[in-house]
């Protein structure tokens, strides 16, 4: 595997639980995390950007800003989890309007992240993309394991990380 000292490596949602742990496994293999989140954690050894990956305008701006300031982008982590406040609602009861959102701001934000920094990597002739996803994506929900958690599965969270 080559290494990743000195690389500089977006990872969209670094903030999050998920987001965090990733940054910490990049900088102990000498990676130079850049964030990019809608919640700044305040970090102290990685770069953050403010981004809306739902927001076209939002993840060009930013995609520009890094390239200006920071100059080359070796790889991405598409990790963000966007999602609509009713997020989890019994699959009876999520209005369609809802489905297609999570849908869209879902998979087509992790679709033009990519789109936007492959252009500098194809550029430059280097990079590798990740992108989060989840066994859930091929699998069933098996929510017995969050028994007591008063928590429904996302009927739409298996049909978006199996995309």
């Amino acid at each position: 595997m080559e290494s990743l000292e000195d690389k500089n490596i977006i990872v969209t949602g670094g903030s999050g639980l998920i987001g965090q742990e990733i940054v910490k496994d990049l900088e102990k293999k000498g990676a130079k995390p850049i964030i990019l989140d809608i919640v700044d954690i305040n970090t102290k050894d990685s770069r953050f950007y403010f981004c809306d990956i739902t927001n076209k305008e939002s993840v060009q701006k930013v995609i520009h800003q890094i390239i200006k300031e920071i100059g080359y982008i070796h790889g991405l982590v598409n990790n963000a989890y966007p999602r609509t406040k009713d997020w989890g609602l019994p699959f009876e009861e999520i209005p369609l309007e809802s489905w297609q959102k999570n849908v869209d701001i879902q998979m087509n934000s992790y679709f033009f992240v990519m789109q936007q920094v492959l252009k500098h990597m194809k550029k430059n002739r280097m990079g590798a993309i990740v992108n989060i996803t989840s066994i859930y994506g091929v699998v069933g929900n098996d929510f017995t394991i969050y028994d007591g958690l008063n928590m429904n599965p996302p009927a739409a969270y298996s049909a978006i990380k199996g995309g």
